[in-house]
C-alpha cells in the first residue's frame, strides 16, 4: 500500500471516528439512560453497519483499476464533495431516539445510504482491497477511544461538537481524490 494511500485512509478514519454526530453522541445518549454495556457497543455496531453496504457493493462490483475507472471515481468524489458542501446538514436521518441497538443499526445504515458513503469505499477498493477492512477498524478504534475518554470527561465530547467535521471530512475526501487521480497526471 502506498504511503499516500495509507495517509488518506488514516485521515479519513480519524475524522470519521472523531465526528460526534456519527455515533459518539448516540453512545453517550445510551450511557445517559444507564445502558452502559450497550453504550460501548454502539461505536462498533454503528461503524460496521455504516460501512457494510459500501463494502458489499465494492466486493460485488470488483471494479478494475484503469484510467477510465480512476477518472470516474475522481468525478464521483468531486460530486460527493459538492453535494456534502451544499446540503451536508440535510443528509442525515435522525431515527428513533429510543436507546436500542436496533435503532443504531437503522440509523447508521440509512445514513450510509443517504450520505453516499459507498463512493468512498468504491474508491478505496480500487486503491487497495485491504483498505475496505482498514478504514472501519480505524474508525472503530478512534470512536471507542474517544467515547471512553468522553465518559471520563464529558468536556471532550462537548468540545468535539464545536467543530464542523463536515469540512474536515471534505478535506480528507479531496485527499482521497488526489490519491486516485495522481497516477493519471
Amino acid at each position: 500500500m502506498l504511503p499516500l494511500t495509507l495517509i488518506a485512509i488514516l485521515s479519513l478514519g480519524i475524522v470519521e471516528g472523531l465526528d460526534p454526530y456519527k455515533g459518539l453522541l448516540f453512545s453517550y445518549y445510551f450511557h445517559s439512560f444507564r445502558k452502559v454495556n450497550e453504550s460501548y457497543i454502539v461505536p462498533i455496531i454503528s461503524s460496521i453497519t455504516y460501512y457494510m453496504i459500501g463494502i458489499m457493493i465494492a466486493v460485488l462490483l470488483n471494479i478494475s483499476d484503469n484510467i477510465l475507472t480512476r477518472g470516474i471515481m475522481f468525478s464521483l468524489l468531486l460530486v460527493h464533495v459538492l453535494i456534502k458542501l451544499v446540503i451536508g446538514k440535510v443528509l442525515h436521518y435522525p431515527s428513533n431516539m429510543r436507546p436500542k441497538i436496533l435503532n443504531v443499526i437503522q440509523w447508521s445504515t440509512l445514513n450510509s445510504i443517504i450520505q453516499m458513503n459507498f463512493i468512498i469505499l468504491l474508491t478505496l477498493s480500487i486503491l487497495s482491497k485491504l483498505s475496505l477492512i482498514l478504514l472501519p477498524i480505524i474508525v472503530v478504534i478512534v470512536r471507542e477511544t474517544t467515547y471512553c475518554l468522553s465518559v471520563k470527561n464529558n468536556k471532550i465530547l462537548l468540545k468535539l461538537t464545536e467543530y464542523n467535521f463536515d469540512y474536515f471530512y471534505l478535506m480528507t475526501v479531496l485527499l482521497l481524490g488526489i490519491v486516485i487521480i495522481l497516477p493519471l497526471l
